[in-house]
């Protein structure tokens, strides 16, 4: 230091040039890292997560089973991950997508028992194919071939802490050959799916977005009861949420991300709310007015990208992909700071797809391999088989 110039000479320190090298790391390289130790953990989610969000894209997946690659950041900028429904050379028919999570899609086979799922990594060119789910001969028989929504009842998930990869799968009300109270885990990097006990009227409510991952919690609403229960990646507990603020029908409200956050958008008069779980209660965040009257509807169960509100709308066989800028934008009056799309706002549009969107996701191309899962599978089926 030079007192007399008044000039302060700073040099980085050892978490600073820590940061530094982290932030030039692709994402999937970060969130391996992030395991080190609780320093790295802290850098990565403090001093490199905002730059590992702004790399997220969109993945459109429309109502005829195409998916497509959106930059919400860049306006027209849109590609095309398959334009027809997907089919994995593994299975007969089409596959619908069950989630992303780091650059991987987990996809699903409606037309197979009990929906068979393959996870597959678009930039490589990999796909990796689970064992399916244990069902009795007779129910096997009875579905053989039936179309059902069963890419609805699954979550695929990877835990911020300890980096795994699960598959859950929660029975609705049309799997009545499982035993109740019980959802169903896959580990990647095991060879044989999991029981564990939900205890009873856990069966989840079918919709859009029926189960949602959100920080290392997989979410879903009960049939009859609009219950939000919860499972822990972690620990493989089931367990129940605060009450939702209003009461509810399942038919009037949707599961939601929003920025690592459970959310809940729900139906009501001539408006949309949104209410996001903080701790143990639930705080009103978002109203969207006049949905119906402008023809648009929140994506889900994706719809809170950065700075961004996502809406979507159109008539006939395409739709428009619209942001709404949160920055700046009305709050309700007396709200509290509540975010408020107004009818007169319909947004930026930002992509234009010649299918209606279905659902939305997060999506960052990685190149991380799903060889490694591989053994412990082929081992699996070599003991089942023998």
């Amino acid at each position: 230091m030079d007192d007399a110039n008044n000039n302060i000479c700073v040099f980085p320190t050892a978490t600073d040039v820590l940061a530094d090298i982290l932030t030039r790391l692709p994402p999937n390289a970060r969130r391996r890292l992030r395991l080190v130790c609780q320093l790295w953990r802290d850098v990565v989610d403090e001093r490199a997560a905002a730059d590992m969000r702004s790399r997220a894209k969109i993945l459109a997946v429309t109502t005829e089973g195409a998916a497509y690659v959106v930059d919400v950041l860049s306006p027209g900028s849109l590609t095309d991950l398959w334009q027809r429904p997907l089919a994995i050379k593994a299975y007969a028919g089409p596959m619908s997508v069950v989630g992303t999570c780091n650059g991987l899609v987990c996809l699903c086979e409606d037309q197979e028992p009990g929906g068979a799922i393959t996870l597959a990594n678009p930039a490589t060119g990999e796909e990796l194919r689970l064992p399916p789910l244990p069902m009795p001969s007779a129910s096997v028989r009875l579905y053989r071939n039936s179309s059902r929504s069963w890419h609805q009842t699954y979550a695929f998930a990877c835990h911020p802490t300890t980096g795994q990869y699960k598959v859950v799968h929660v029975p609705c009300c049309f799997d009545p050959f499982w035993e109740p109270g019980v959802v169903h885990v896959f580990t990647l990097g095991d060879a044989s799916w999991r029981d564990v006990q939900a205890g009873p009227d856990a069966r989840c409510s079918l919709g859009r977005s029926s189960l949602v991952d959100v920080d290392g919690m997989v979410y879903w609403m009960t049939e009859f009861t609009a219950r939000v229960m919860a499972f822990d990646l972690e620990d493989e507990r089931v367990t129940r949420t605060a009450p939702l603020p209003v009461p509810v029908r399942p038919s009037t409200c949707r599961l939601t991300k929003v920025h690592a956050r459970l959310g809940v958008a729900i139906s009501g008069g001539d408006s949309l709310t949104v209410w996001v779980l903080e701790g143990e209660s639930w705080s009103r965040r978002y109203v969207l007015e006049a949905p119906k009257l402008r023809k648009q509807e929140l994506a889900v169960p994706h719809f809170a990208h950065g700075d961004y509100v996502l809406t979507h709308g159109g008539t006939g066989e395409t739709s428009v992909m619209y942001r709404h800028k949160m920055s700046g934008a009305a709050r309700l009056q007396g709200g509290g700071g509540v975010v408020q799309i107004e009818r007169k706002d319909r947004g930026e549009s930002v992509a234009c797809l010649v299918q209606s969107i279905y659902r939305t996701f997060a999506y960052t191309e990685t190149e991380e391999s799903l060889s490694m899962y591989n053994a412990a599978l082929m081992t699996g089926r070599r003991s089942a088989g023998s």
